[in-house]
């Protein structure tokens, strides 16, 4: 690449980063639907992400970039725990997917050339990105020959769904699923797809089975970074805990971190709607969550209110999920895996984007067990190891979160 070249790049993506951050704004400020929100933003994401890597070709990670975006008071704000605008939204998704290896699953290659399958692949993969019509046809020349392969259908389908054709990209979506149930690209794509629709409960749903898939982690970061976790979670609560959340969220400076002022405004409003309504229990969960912040946190309070919840909702995954954080962080972990347990057979917890998974909880607990409960002598002709004392951390690990 030359001086030139980049140079050009570099200009590139500061416009697109500069424009992504005007049309948060422009959302934020109530001046955008929705719809044109996220259409207008995933085409800025799908521009900038592709000059980042055309910047760093040698990278084999696409890299999360932080906007700084200007405080700016009126106007309604949506900004959620550790939440900030970056260049991987759900889009960015298939370059991230893609460069882990195409093909590798439901191949049904073409005249058995998997290195010419992954180049076609790659081109349609770009091709869709900037023009989603001229990608269809790209797809197409694929399936003509491989009419089976995972990839091909699966990205063709989006391209479809951008190209404002729906039914064929959920066609194409079905006839992967009828495939490979397994097949964890395209769960992502049929979740957004409810959700855009309202449809929470099956987005949440297709979420599940993504994570069951044991998806690579690349996969699982994007997801995590582009919102639509989010989208799903406040859309499953209740409204009343949906109103007090975006209350709190109004206090929150632009770009900001989760911090005390917002946790003790999300406080005050849901104990309001317990005294209406006490048998809420994604306002006691959301109650307890608030009592665990940076500056002022009360286990003991936190942990009731879960209790309170667990006697309405026995199987609330949220409330189990957060009760073994709150456990973890008070190194209880004995307790944390007890309620992990009980998290066998339900739904993933849909408050798991703000405090990580199960399984990232339980990779957290058996990291700590092993640093906690044991330590090796340095003296090598020893076998003797002491306990290390126990600690409270009124944190909670929180991966995804502040």
């Amino acid at each position: 690449m030359t001086p030139e070249q980049r140079a050009a790049l570099e200009e590139e993506r500061d416009h697109l980063l500069g424009s992504l951050e005007d049309l948060e704004s422009e959302f934020l400020a109530g001046d955008m639907d929705e719809q044109d929100y996220q259409t207008l933003k995933e085409e800025y994401t799908l521009r900038a992400a592709q000059v980042l890597r055309k910047l760093d070709p040698s990278s084999t990670k696409v890299k999360a970039v932080q906007i700084a975006q200007p405080d700016r008071s009126g106007g309604p704000r949506w900004r959620t725990a550790a939440v900030v605008l970056g260049v991987l939204a759900f889009a960015a998704l298939a370059g991230v997917l893609v460069a882990r290896g195409s093909g590798q699953r439901g191949d049904n290659a073409i005249t058995g050339d998997t290195g010419s399958l992954r180049q076609q692949l790659a081109t349609c993969q770009t091709t869709s990105f900037q023009k989603p019509a001229d990608g269809i046809e790209c797809y197409d020349e694929i399936l003509a020959q491989a009419p089976e392969n995972l990839e091909a259908l699966t990205y063709q389908g989006w391209a479809y769904v951008r190209s404002d054709q729906p039914a064929k990209g959920q066609a194409n979506f079905d006839k992967v699923v009828a495939l490979d149930p397994s097949y964890p690209d395209v769960r992502v794509f049929r979740a957004s797809v409810a959700a855009s629709a309202q449809d929470y409960e099956t987005a949440a749903q297709e979420l599940e089975t993504f994570y069951a898939s044991s998806p690579p982690a690349a996969a699982v970061q994007v997801l995590q970074s582009q919102g639509l976790e989010r989208k799903i979670f406040f859309g499953l609560l209740d409204s009343g805990t949906r109103d007090c959340w975006q209350q709190a969220a109004q206090t929150q400076q632009q770009g900001e971190q989760f911090n005390q002022q917002v946790l003790d405004t999300l406080g005050t409003c849901l104990q309001a709607e317990l005294v209406t309504n006490p048998q809420n229990v994604d306002a006691l969960v959301s109650l307890a969550l608030s009592k665990v912040g940076p500056e002022v946190a009360d286990l003991p309070a936190a942990n009731a209110l879960l209790q309170t919840a667990l006697q309405i909702a026995p199987d609330f995954g949220d409330a189990l999920l957060l009760r073994a954080s709150l456990a973890a962080a008070d190194s209880r972990f004995t307790d944390a895996q007890t309620d992990l347990a009980g998290l066998q057979g339900l739904p993933r917890p849909k408050i798991s984007f703000l405090i990580g998974g199960p399984e990232t909880l339980s990779e957290s607990i058996a990291a700590a067990t092993r640093a906690a409960t044991t330590t090796t002598n340095p003296n090598p002709s020893s076998s003797t190891t002491t306990t290390s004392p126990r600690t409270s951390d009124s944190r909670i690990p929180n991966p995804n979160g502040g």
